[in-house]
């Protein structure tokens, strides 16, 4: 059996997460969303984050160590919009209810000017 073709026995279908941008991102993060930074720990400290993200790395999604509640307004961020989307579709298929992916990451949100924390 090919492994990239088939669903292992009692698989669904891949979530849809939706994805907005950073300025639309900043706004709901004002209003309460949490704003979840899936890079490494080392990148999240050493090259700065938007302010008031938390870390939360892919290998804390992973083991369903999150510290995030299943029905919070989660807004996923990374360095460039491309490990985002994955972490976000995780999140959602373990059971997240209100998860958004943050297009063009921390490179958008610099270019926009939004508020950075070194």
């Amino acid at each position: 059996m090919w492994p990239f073709t088939k669903k292992p026995h009692g698989a669904t279908a891949a979530v849809q997460v939706a994805s907005v941008d950073v300025k639309t991102a900043f706004a709901r993060s004002k209003r309460g969303a949490r704003l979840v930074d899936v890079r490494s720990s080392r990148e999240f400290a050493h090259t700065g984050h938007p302010k008031g993200a938390v870390s939360v790395p892919p290998q804390l999604i992973k083991k369903d160590q999150t510290g995030l509640g299943r029905e919070d307004d989660i807004l996923v961020i990374c360095l460039s919009g491309h490990r985002s989307p994955r972490q976000a579709r995780r999140l959602a298929e373990m059971g997240f209810t209100k998860v958004t992916n943050v297009e063009g990451g921390l490179t958008a949100w610099k270019r926009a000017k939004l508020p950075v924390k070194k």
